[in-house]
C-alpha cells in the first residue's frame, strides 16, 4: 500500500489502514470497498450478473472475486487468498479451476499446480491443455444449463429472462447525449438500467434499424 500513489489508491473508507493490522473486522456492515464495486440486491440485471460470475445467489465478496468486470475507480483487482493453491476444488468449481490456471499461466507467474512445479518451458503446453479443459467444461455447463431451462420450461417454472424495456425514443436520446459528451457512460447506464454490454448492443440494434429506414 505504501508504494501506491494517492491517484491510484484512496484507501478503504471506514478502515484506518495506518494501524497496519494484519486483519480488520467490521460486523454487520458491508465495507465500502466491496459495496461500491459489486451489484446491489435490487439491481435490475442482478440475475445476469450472477450468472456471469457463476453464482446462484448474491455473495458480494465472492462476486468480486469471480467477476472479470473492472472497477474504474482505481486499478485494484481482488483475488482469492491462496491463488496458486488449487487443492480441494469441488467438481462444481472445476471450470473456474481451469480458468484460474490459465490466468496464472498468462500472467507468467510461477507454475505450481496442485503442488506440482512445472518449468517455464512447459508453459505453452499447459496453456493448450487447460484451454481445452476450460472450453470443454464451459460447454458442458452451458448444455446442462440449457437442459435445465428446457425441463423447467416444460414444467412451467421457467420462462427465460425478460429483457429490460427501454423505449426507443429514450434509448436514442441517451445515445445522442452520450455521443456528444453531455452525459457519462455511468449516467447512461443509470438512466436505462442496462448493463454496459446490453446498452451497446441496444445502441447497435437501434443504429441498424435507423439505417434500414433511412
Amino acid at each position: 500500500m505504501d508504494g501506491l500513489t494517492p491517484v491510484d489508491w484512496g484507501g478503504i473508507p471506514g478502515l484506518d489502514l495506518d494501524l497496519r493490522r494484519e486483519r480488520y473486522y467490521r460486523v454487520g456492515v458491508i465495507p465500502t470497498f466491496i459495496s461500491e464495486r459489486t451489484p446491489s440486491p435490487n439491481r435490475v440485471n442482478l440475475k445476469e450478473e450472477l450468472e456471469r460470475a457463476n453464482l446462484d445467489y448474491l455473495n458480494r465478496l465472492q462476486w468480486l472475486i469471480n467477476t472479470d468486470t473492472i472497477y474504474t475507480g482505481d486499478k485494484l483487482i481482488v483475488e482469492q487468498d491462496g491463488f496458486n493453491n488449487f487443492t480441494g476444488f469441488s467438481n462444481k468449481n472445476m471450470q473456474w479451476h481451469a480458468l484460474s490456471v490459465l490466468q496464472l499461466l498468462g500472467m507468467r507467474l510461477p507454475i505450481d499446480i496442485n503442488g506440482i512445479l512445472f518449468t517455464d518451458q512447459e508453459r505453452s503446453t499447459l496453456i493448450k491443455a487447460y484451454l481445452i479443459e476450460y472450453e470443454f467444461l464451459a460447454t458442458k455447463r452451458r448444455v446442462q444449463q440449457k437442459r435445465g431451462q428446457m425441463e423447467a420450461g416444460e414444467r412451467g417454472v421457467y420462462t427465460g429472462r425478460k429483457p429490460i424495456d427501454v423505449s426507443l425514443p429514450l434509448l436514442d436520446e441517451v445515445r445522442q447525449k452520450l455521443k456528444a459528451g453531455r452525459i457519462t457512460l455511468d449516467e447512461a447506464l443509470a438512466i436505462t438500467k442496462l448493463s454496459k454490454a446490453t446498452l451497446y448492443r441496444r445502441f447497435k440494434d437501434l443504429e441498424e434499424s435507423q439505417n434500414r429506414i433511412g
